[in-house]
Order: structure tokens, then sequence, then C-alpha cells
């Protein structure tokens, strides 16, 4: 502990974890040197790899608006980022692959299967909310594998048109590394600013209320239906624009995309990063696809190291990788400040 003095001399006591950290302004700047520093020392393929974890880890930052602040445990949330993507392949073929308008068409894409999955599960939650967004989820995969004339079928969709950025002046490909992981830091961004925004509002704090005290809100006249309606809504649309740029960096989107096991791939990353802390989607995302892409390599049961690693996550540090740290940090800190 510290001891401080005020402007009247009384003398407060601070611990040493919040006298030691930083200020916003050098957060800020460690955070933009981290963001800066792939573009210095990555290839084109970790580039590309980069923009990858940043999309699937918007994706599990949209989920964790529905588990981590709404208690809605989703099988079926795959929907809104496969069908975004598959919607934003096929309108590439007529419209072009402008970002703008593929963020656009990605959006209302993922909006509208909230919207339909609101409907339907909305008035339910725990176990059935479980099943029911499951049941969502398979028929919407049905039409995706079988409906072979437009989605592809079981080969998927490939071959869309090269990214692009019209600034009015100039178009800019956005086919290379660079540009792909810039674009793709730019949508984590605002997304996290979109859901940091949702949560600290009203609404935000209205589906907090939800998920702890249910039947007080009802009581207090709330109506649970409408602000779980609204986090779908809101979660549909962040996860329809990482679906929206997520063909456009493999160039390749297929049925895995809308299956459940995308779903349960997204809930694994997110208590691996921590629920309900917003930024441990993305920690989650990355050492999830980095033990696939990577471990796998070397063996076929990499399956087995993540299923260890999200087993010790949850023995270890329940709160998730980001929480865990942050104790751990915290306590070595006020081990330096004693000493």
């Amino acid at each position: 502990m510290s001891s401080i003095t005020d402007g009247t001399g009384r003398v407060e006591a601070r611990p040493a974890s919040e006298r030691r950290s930083l200020p916003m302004a050098a957060r800020l700047a460690l955070l933009a040197l981290a963001a800066a520093a792939p573009l210095l020392f990555a290839g084109d393929y970790q580039l590309r790899f980069l923009a990858e974890i940043l999309i699937i880890g918007t994706a599990v930052l949209s989920l964790d608006l529905l588990v981590g602040f709404g208690g809605l445990v989703s099988l079926g949330h795959a929907v809104f980022f496969g069908g975004a993507a598959y919607a934003a392949a096929i309108a590439a073929q007529t419209l072009g692959a402008d970002v703008v308008v593929m963020l656009a068409v990605g959006i209302a894409t993922g909006m509208a299967a909230a919207l339909l999955m609101g409907v339907v599960v909305m008035r339910t939650i725990a176990l059935f909310f479980l099943i029911l967004s499951l049941i969502v989820g398979q028929i919407v995969w049905e039409v995706v594998f079988h409906w072979r004339e437009v989605t592809g079928g079981a080969d998927g969709l490939r071959g869309f048109p090269v990214l692009t950025l019209h600034t009015g002046f100039a178009t800019i490909p956005l086919n290379n590394g660079v540009a792909l992981y810039l674009a793709a830091l730019v949508l984590a961004l605002v997304a996290f600013l979109a859901a940091r925004s949702f949560v600290d509002a009203p609404i935000g704090r209205a589906l907090l209320g939800t998920r702890e005290r249910q039947l007080r809100m009802s009581a207090l006249g709330y109506s649970i239906p409408r602000i779980r309606l609204m986090a779908l809504l809101a979660s549909g649309a962040i996860a329809g624009a990482a679906g929206a740029l997520y063909p456009f960096v493999n160039q390749y989107v297929g049925p895995n995309a809308v299956h459940w096991t995308m779903s349960a791939m997204m809930i694994i990353m997110l208590v691996i990063g921590g629920v309900g802390s917003l930024y441990g989607a993305f920690i989650g995302a990355a050492i999830y696809l980095g033990i696939q892409t990577y471990v796998s390599s070397y063996t076929d049961r990499w399956q087995l190291i993540v299923g260890l690693v999200f087993v010790l996550t949850v023995m270890i540090m329940p709160k998730g990788v980001v929480a865990g740290l942050k104790a751990a940090f915290g306590r070595r800190n006020d081990a330096e400040g004693r000493s």
C-alpha cells in the first residue's frame, strides 16, 4: 500500500496495483504499437492469419454480448456469422466487392437472422434457449447444404471478386495481407467500441438485470423478451459485419460456417478468453486458431490440445485467461508494493 495526501491534508491509502497502473495515453500507445508490429515483421500469410483471428474474434465478441451479459448461451450463433458470409459472397458476384457494400449486406443479414431467431427463442432461457437456437441453426445449415445452385452445397463458394475500398478519388484493392489485416483491425476496433457502448448504455444494464434478477426486472415493468431481442439484434449486427469480411480472407466459405460446431467453437474461444471481458474474445480466438493452425501441422490430435487448454483454463482461471493474468499481475504488484 502507498499513502498520498489530498488537498485537505488527509492521507489516503491506495493499493500498489492502482499506483503502478499505466495512464490511458500510455495504454493507447502500447495498443497502437502492438497493432502496428505485425506490419513490420509478419509476411502475407501471417497477416492473413491475423486478419482471420480478428474477424473470428469479432464474432466471438458478439457472442459475448449474449453469454457474458445476458446469460443466453447459443448454439446457433454461427447462423449470424456464416449467413452473412454467404450473403456477402453471393452479393459480391453481382454488386461487386466494395467493402462498404459488403459490410452493409453482412450487417443486414446478421440482424435479419437475429430477428428470425429472436421470434423463436426470445421467450425462453437456459437449456430451452440453447436447444431452440441449435434447432434454428441446423435448419439454416440444411438449407445451405442442400441449396447447391446458390450456396454451392457441400463444396461451398470460391473465386470471389477482389475486395475494394472506394475513397471517391481512387479504388483501393484489398487483396493482400496488409490491406486485409488493416480492414479486419478497423472492424475489430469499431465492433469493440460498439459492444462496449451497448453494455454501458441503459439497454446493456437492463440486459445484465435480466441475467441476474429476471423476476425483479419483470416486476419493475421491463419487457424481458424485448431486451433480449435488442441484444440479439446488436449481436447479429456485429457477427454479420465480421462474417461479411470472412470469405475474402481465405477466398472460400463453406457450410461449416453455419454449422453448430462453429457455434461451439466460438463458445470454447469465449470461455478460454474470458466470458464478459469483451476483449477476451480476441485472446480466446488467437489461442484456439493458433493451436488449430500450427499444432495441427505436427499432429492430427490438435483438438486434444484444445481440450486440455480448455480444461486447464476452467480449473486454474475460471474467469478466463484475461481475468487470470490480470489477477496474477495484481498480486505481483501488491507483493512488490509491500516489499
